[in-house]
């Protein structure tokens, strides 16, 4: 179960045991520190963009897009190449589908030499990105995801009420249509802005023809237009069905909304909001925390009203954004009655998944246990296993998490067991991915024993320095 769009965000969960997702987002500052230009000449720029592709496919290369490119990536980065140095390169070849878990949602995605494109602005621009954006704004930043966002809020709490001694209020709105009607040229300006404002230090790395790259660069992903020029990967009729005109890119005029699944949307869109969580914040004293498109305030009993005082002025500001709250998620009860938020519903010294979440997960077990040839699914089984125990094992859930075992049928411990350590499914040693590999194909893979797992290896480092600590 490959959950490959759901980094950005729009699930809300994290994911942290997924085989096929190892929650990073890109190559960040590791980019920047290999490569230093004094000139970006064509066999640079070809490093370059080799160096970008090698990020952009990770955790993805069980996907058609990156296997298709994969087959010929030498001549089709030379084009690229070429492309990107006449400025004629566009994000042209996109496609759209549609996911019902958790809800109906339109998701676009582009070709890999678009997805190349993409990681080669915002990879470039992460560092200087995180140093703007203001730590209470969550996102698809490493180590600034769903699980960051809902710690800051405990911690808020937690200081409001001293430890749980006084009352504090919670107030939670959320944000009706936020991608499909953002204005493009609100995202365009935040990337100009960002590129602008550490124009010498870009030169310094690259070059100085590389700021006005970076901005022409960022135009062309970022007014790209995916509905006027994609596939749809699911019947259009299901569009008309599940999906609200206001929440769909299709029929919106040109310069109106942005495409969930894209990288530069999803940064662009944490920028796009950065001055009201700052104003909130810093000017006017709430606790807010944000996620995309869901806030949430923890104000002191005493501040109750003049935190509700402010929000005909936040909608204004939203507004002149083409943004607007959704009148029917609005939350304001005290703390103590527990609230639901990114997936997660929060209680005094407790956290709990979703019902719906761990329903999915029975689920979806139950649809695996029905399955008449086990072996061939062993794969799909253990990665939705570990998907949903990786989000159980994070709140106070064991129980559900042992309920979720149990509920395996016993013909898969022939081929996998248990890790009470990790909390999480493993091959048994002779049926390894590798293993079945080296039979298959006659292979000399390393055997399942010869390979060092370093998670496990460092909690064992972490547990004798706790022991050392405590004696």
């Amino acid at each position: 179960m490959n959950n490959a769009w759901n980094f950005n965000g729009t699930n809300r969960n994290l994911n942290n045991n997924n085989v096929n997702n190892a929650n990073q987002v890109g190559a960040v500052s590791k980019l920047l520190k290999r490569i230093k230009y004094a000139y970006m000449t064509k066999e640079r720029i070809f490093s370059l963009l080799y160096d970008t592709m090698v990020e952009a496919r990770r955790n993805k290369r069980y996907g058609r897009d990156c296997a298709d490119f994969e087959r010929n990536w030498a001549p089709l980065l030379v084009r690229m190449m070429q492309e990107l140095q006449e400025k004629t390169f566009r994000v042209d070849h996109n496609y759209a589908f549609l996911t019902s878990v958790p809800k109906w949602r339109e998701i676009f995605a582009t070709s890999f030499s678009g997805r190349i494109a993409d990681h080669l602005l915002c990879d470039t621009l992460a560092p200087y990105i995180a140093d703007i954006l203001h730590p209470r704004t969550f996102n698809n930043r490493k180590g600034m995801g769903g699980q960051a966002a809902i710690n800051q809020v405990i911690d808020d709490i937690c200081e409001v009420t001293e430890c749980y001694t006084k009352p504090c209020r919670i107030i939670k709105w959320d944000l009706k249509g936020f991608f499909p009607n953002a204005l493009c040229d609100e995202i365009y300006r935040c990337f100009v802005k960002v590129i602008d404002d550490n124009a010498d230090d870009i030169i310094s790395r690259f070059d100085e023809d590389m700021p006005s790259f970076l901005k022409w660069l960022a135009m062309i992903c970022v007014h790209c237009n995916p509905a006027a020029h994609c596939e749809l990967r699911t019947p259009k009729h299901f569009w008309a069905e599940h999906i609200e005109p206001e929440k769909s890119l299709f029929g919106k005029p040109v310069g109106i909304g942005t495409p969930i699944g894209r990288l530069p949307s999803q940064i662009g869109m944490g920028l796009y909001l950065n001055d009201e969580v700052r104003w909130l914040n810093d000017e006017c004293g709430i606790r807010t925390t944000l996620f995309m498109d869901d806030g949430t305030m923890v104000v002191p009993e005493r501040m109750h009203g003049y935190a509700l005082s402010l929000f005909p002025e936040l909608r204004k500001r939203l507004a002149k954004k083409g943004v607007r709250m959704n009148e029917r998620k609005f939350y304001d009860q005290p703390y103590q009655h527990g609230f639901e938020f990114l997936g997660t519903h929060i209680k005094t010294y407790r956290l709990h998944l979703n019902n719906k979440t761990y329903d999915r997960s029975i689920d979806r077990i139950e649809e695996m246990n029905a399955q008449k040839e086990k072996f061939a699914h062993i794969d799909s089984l253990l990665s939705s296993f570990n998907s949903y125990s990786g989000l159980l094992k994070g709140r106070t859930d064991y129980k559900r998490l042992l309920e979720l075992r149990d509920s395996l049928s016993p013909d898969w411990w022939q081929w996998m067991s248990y890790d009470e350590q990790r909390r999480c499914l493993v091959y048994l040693p002779q049926y390894s991915i590798n293993e079945r590999l080296n039979i298959k194909y006659h292979l000399k893979l390393k055997h399942h024993a010869t390979i060092r797992n370093h998670r496990a290896e460092k909690c064992s480092e972490q547990r004798e320095i706790n022991a050392g600590v405590a004696s």
